[in-house]
C-alpha cells in the first residue's frame, strides 16, 4: 500500500495515534517543568515519570508504524520490535520507578510544612535527598535542601529547629538553614 492510499480508518488511527503522542510529551514537559525548586508537588509526582510515559507511548508508536509503512513484513517486524520493547520496560519499573519515600516530619507550629526524606536505591548504596514540602493537597510546593550521593557513607539527618529553621547533621556537623515564608530555604547541602 502507498502511504498516500491510507483507508480513512488509517488516517484517523493516524491521527489519533500522533495527538496521544503529542499529548505524552506535553504532560512529560509539564512533569519536568514542576520538578523545578518550588514546584507543585502533585505535577512532579504524577506527570514527571518518564518510563511509564514512554511505555504508555510505545502502543501509540506502533500504531503510527503500522499506518506510515506500506509493506506487512515491515509492519510485523516493527511491530514485534515495538512490543518485545514495551515488555521490556515493565521489569525496570521495579528498579527506577520513583524513589521511596521513608520518612516525614511536621514542623511545629506549622502544620502546612513538612520535611520529607526519599532514598533512591543503587547496586551497594543508596542516594538520600531531603526535602521541605509547604502547602496542603494539590498547592503543596517541595524545595530540596539536601542530597547524599551513592558514593557518600553517612547519612544526612534533618530536624526541625524551630517553625522556621532547619538544622541538618552529617558526619558530625551541622548546618542550619532558615526557610522564608514561603517555604523557600536559604541554601541547600549536597554530599558528594
Amino acid at each position: 500500500m502507498v502511504i498516500s492510499q491510507r483507508t480513512a480508518g488509517e488516517r484517523r488511527a493516524l491521527r489519533a495515534a500522533l495527538a496521544g503522542l503529542a499529548l505524552l510529551a506535553l504532560l512529560g514537559a509539564v512533569g519536568r517543568f514542576s520538578r523545578r525548586p518550588g514546584g507543585l508537588l502533585v505535577l512532579r509526582d504524577w506527570l514527571d515519570r518518564p518510563l511509564p510515559l514512554c511505555t504508555a507511548a510505545l502502543p501509540l508508536l506502533l500504531v503510527v508504524l503500522y499506518c506510515v509503512t506500506w509493506r506487512a513484513w515491515i509492519r510485523v517486524v516493527l511491530g514485534v520490535g515495538v512490543l518485545l520493547a514495551a515488555a521490556a520496560t515493565v521489569p525496570l519499573w521495579v528498579f527506577l520507578d520513583a524513589p521511596l519515600v521513608t520518612g516525614t516530619q511536621r514542623a511545629p507550629d506549622r502544620p502546612d510544612r513538612r520535611i520529607v526524606r526519599q532514598e533512591e536505591l543503587g547496586m551497594l548504596s543508596t542516594a538520600q535527598r531531603l526535602f521541605v514540602d509547604q502547602g496542603t493537597g494539590l498547592t503543596t510546593r517541595r524545595w530540596q535542601i539536601a542530597y547524599a550521593d551513592f558514593s557518600y557513607r553517612d547519612t544526612v539527618e534533618a530536624a526541625w529547629d524551630g517553625p522556621d529553621r532547619i538544622r541538618l547533621t552529617s558526619g558530625g556537623r551541622a548546618t542550619v538553614i532558615d526557610l522564608a515564608a514561603d517555604g523557600r530555604p536559604s541554601g541547600s547541602l549536597t554530599l558528594v
